[in-house]
């Protein structure tokens, strides 16, 4: 088994906030300006899921929705709210207009909206319109007392729902090619769901790194078409996007195509099948 030298980039996490004019770009920035910093969580069940139509091409098949729900947290983690006058939390349907859905003056703060009809309720849209792939976006948005407003970015405060099939791809996969990294032995891949079609995998095939980790990455699953999303590579500055897309089997495996370029590896396909 190749093993891959593990070059650790030490990096300061940017978090950015847009404010009218302005762009911070530093953590002490963002808290100097903003006066405090805020992350968005949400629950496993916040998503819109469902069934397109049979027969018919995926992009213009219209959704039965089984799953419609957002129930998201906005908490402090630093800073203080003195100098706040509201919190909104909006959202826009593909890009459209915004609409206000809450606002509170204090924090944590959370919203549960349940249904298609409520979710999508001032955005012009309607569930007989959706399709797979469109995106319902909640923002986090800060009014001070000074009058100045900011969005929080997509890490702190952003909330993606993109309607998707209904997915279930969590669980232990075997692959003869998974190295033996952190003591799982070899040939054994954990896939655990993040969030509503996205997963992480602990380990791709045929390379680890040297200090004995695996290298994990992200896919997206959209009514059985994976999409590679970052992971391990990445955020050592390699790259491990084959751009080419995967697919989930009848019998419960998927497919995924790697490649890791500075290591001559790729792109190679791959199959992980479920125990």
């Amino acid at each position: 088994m190749k093993n891959f030298r593990n070059i650790f980039i030490a990096m300061v996490g940017v978090l950015t906030i847009a404010a009218c004019d302005t762009d911070a770009e530093t953590v002490a920035e963002v808290h100097d300006e903003a006066g405090f910093l805020v992350q968005v969580s949400t629950t496993s069940d916040s998503a819109i899921l469902g069934s397109p139509e049979a027969g018919v091409a995926l992009e213009d098949a219209e959704i039965t929705i089984s799953t419609a729900r957002l129930d998201m947290s906005v908490a402090l983690t630093s800073g203080n709210l003195n100098s706040l006058d509201r919190v909104e939390i909006v959202k826009s349907y593909n890009g459209g207009d915004e609409i206000i859905l809450a606002e509170t003056t204090t924090l944590p703060y959370n919203l549960v909206v349940d249904g298609i009809t409520d979710l999508l309720s001032g955005t012009g849209a309607s569930e007989a319109g959706l399709r797979i792939g469109d995106e319902l976006l909640i923002r986090t948005k800060v009014y001070k007392t000074d009058g100045s407003v900011y969005y929080y970015n997509t890490t702190m405060g952003h909330v993606s729902l993109v309607v998707n099939c209904a997915s279930d791809l969590a669980g232990t996969y075997t692959n003869a090619e998974i190295p033996d990294c952190e003591g799982t032995g070899g040939d054994i891949a954990y896939v655990t769901e993040v969030t509503p079609g996205r997963y992480r995998v602990s380990s791709m095939p045929r390379y680890s790194w040297t200090s004995g980790n695996c290298i994990f990455f992200y896919m997206i699953d959209v009514c059985g078409v994976l999409t590679y999303d970052g992971g391990a590579l990445e955020d050592n500055a390699y790259d491990g996007d084959a751009g080419v897309p995967g697919q989930v089997n009848a019998d419960g495996s998927f497919n995924f195509t790697f490649q890791l370029p500075a290591a001559g590896y790729g792109p190679v396909e791959e199959t992980y099948v479920p125990l």
